[in-house]
């Protein structure tokens, strides 16, 4: 979700007199099925990291397998909202990425 915010034209904004938590529970209510979250994983990584595929892929080798879907709806909504590149985003919001890369 932040990646869409911040390069698409919204805001994440920092309200000082807000408090965050998270409350543990003994159990998880539900099962997390792992290959659906991979697969979402990836399809995020496809529409979001343009030309960073590689670096994603070095991180998460096994993510070539995954077939995550069909993407062209969320790239044509990225296009229709003129989102910035993943580049603008690395240069604009988080620099200290570009020293995080892979070799």
């Amino acid at each position: 979700m932040s990646l869409r915010a911040w390069r698409c034209g919204g805001r994440i904004e920092i309200v000082p007199c807000s408090r965050m938590g998270h409350v543990f529970r003994a159990k998880n209510p539900y099962i997390v099925h792992v290959p659906e979250v991979m697969k979402n994983t990836k399809r995020a990584a496809l529409v979001w990291l343009d030309d960073y595929m590689e670096d994603y892929y070095k991180k998460v080798p096994y993510a070539r397998r995954i077939q995550a879907g069909d993407v062209s709806e969320r790239l044509r909504l990225k296009e229709s909202l003129h989102c910035q590149s993943m580049d603008w985003y690395i240069d604009n919001i988080y620099p200290e990425l570009r020293a995080e890369r892979p070799p």
